[in-house]
């Protein structure tokens, strides 16, 4: 996220043969994108996608400080001196996801229904760790790879946004376990895991399409928070995860400060058995809940209720349906935990990444359009009516309906990627071979076409 933050801060959509490539604004440049709209009948881009998408101009910083003095320059010493000036930014980007994928599949194999039944070997934590790590280096390396190979571009940063949006619910579910947090009995923590950071993010991307910059503050997400989720998984490597289960911070640090200020009589008032990872969990979600607060104030008061808070219609259907499934049968989502994950990334990924297309293109949101969130509003209504229950029928609906929205996502970046790189004149994993132009490509038909008429001709 941050080195694209300073890639595309500098940096426009281009003609350059490259996968983020920087753009020479002008009567060329407009040749393109009109030959390329002409040629080209797009399915998810509009005309008026195309005409505005080598345009983008990216705006935004980072304030936090361990990401000035630390991350940053880490990530621009491994870019000067440990990557060849070949590799794609976007393959940067990719390996950083296959990283924090490997960690979650070992994590998966060894705890699959969320719940740690068995001692699990402790490497599955040193690695998750480890993989974070490398995970926020390789995030803040693509940014500043692309502005030295001059291959900054509007693909780039949906590309970066959308993966960073998949690696959510990789975290989240190891969070989860590392934390060695109950399904059932610790739900409302499972919950503030999973959609604590889907707020943060959607929230985050909601401000940006609107005040057209993305501001990541002294403390975020990014920086401290992956760095932190990094030390929580060394911490369940060296003492095991149940060290998140006993009350040691709360006994022994916690209550002898606020005895500091309390009155001896409200001492009995305060209180008890509130385990570390309740701790962790409760002031990440007390600092996640406070920064969407102050973002959704922000934009509201600057750019008005009607016009801004529908745009978050998504993002809170997915959280209310998810919270009253839950409550009516909580059963529902425990049965299948991973499969019910998975469901709710694909729709989480689906609208915010459409969110960021939007933004980079300057097209509207369109709300009405989240189609794949009208089974999961169906199933919530049946489900609280009391017309089904938890069991075969719920699990092969959930099954099948996770299945189809992960396939459909799946092609859905698959056609967008390869539109923005028709649009863009550039590949998406290549910035070595060059693209041939709209114009190049139209004369080399011609030239095919005349040869193939000589040569009809001929014989």
């Amino acid at each position: 996220m941050n080195g694209t933050v300073e890639a595309n801060n500098i940096c426009k959509g281009s003609s350059r043969p490259s996968g983020r490539a920087t753009s020479d604004s002008g009567d060329n440049n407009e040749e393109l994108v009109q030959l390329s709209s002409s040629m080209h009948d797009f399915f998810y881009l509009s005309d008026e996608a195309v005409r505005n998408l080598p345009h983008f101009q990216y705006r935004g910083k980072d304030l936090s400080l361990l990401y000035r003095y630390i991350l940053s320059p880490l990530a621009v010493f491994c870019v000067n001196h440990l990557t060849p000036s070949w590799v794609a930014p976007n393959a940067i980007t990719l390996t950083g996801l296959l990283i924090m994928f490997s960690a979650y599949g070992a994590v998966w194999y060894y705890v699959p229904d969320l719940e740690i039944q068995s001692d699990p070997p402790r490497w599955i934590f040193l690695w998750t760790g480890i993989a974070m790590l490398l995970y926020q280096t390789l995030d803040n390396m693509d940014g500043k790879h692309a502005v030295k190979t001059k291959s900054a571009s509007p693909l780039g940063l949906l590309f970066d946004h959308g993966v960073d949006a998949i690696n959510s619910i990789f975290g989240s579910a190891n969070w989860i376990i590392t934390l060695m947090l109950h399904p059932v009995h610790d739900a409302a923590l499972c919950f503030a895991c999973v959609f604590g950071p889907y707020g943060m993010f959607f929230i985050s991307t909601w401000e940006e399409y609107h005040t057209g910059e993305l501001i990541m503050p002294i403390i975020n997400g990014p920086s401290e928070g992956l760095l932190s989720g990094a030390m929580m998984h060394f911490v369940s490597w060296w003492a095991g995860p149940q060290f998140w289960q006993q009350t040691t911070t709360w006994d022994d640090f916690v209550i002898p400060f606020i005895l500091n200020f309390v009155p001896s009589f409200l001492v009995e008032w305060l209180p008890t058995n509130i385990r570390n990872g309740e701790i962790i969990v409760l002031v990440s979600s007390f600092g996640i809940v406070q920064e969407m607060i102050l973002k959704i104030r922000y934009v509201v008061r600057t750019f008005g209720v009607q016009s801004t808070v529908c745009k978050l219609l998504p993002f809170v259907t997915l959280v209310v349906c998810a919270l009253a499934v839950g409550f009516v049968d909580l059963d529902i989502w425990v049965s299948m935990p991973r499969t019910n994950l998975h469901l709710g990334a694909a729709l989480f990924v689906e609208m915010t990444t459409e969110l960021m297309a939007a933004h980079i293109t300057h097209t509207e949101y369109k709300v009405g359009q989240r189609w794949i969130l009208l089974p999961l509003v169906a199933f919530t209504l049946v489900v609280c009516f009391g017309w089904i229950k938890a069991g075969v029928i719920t699990d092969n609906f959930l099954l099948i309906y996770a299945s189809s929205a992960l396939t459909f996502l799946g092609f859905k970046f698959a056609v967008v990627i390869h539109e923005v790189c028709q649009v863009l004149n550039i590949w998406c994993f290549d910035i070595t071979t060059p693209r041939p132009t709209a114009v190049q490509r139209m004369r080399q038909g011609d030239c095919t076409g005349n040869h193939s008429k000589k040569t009809a001709k001929e014989e």
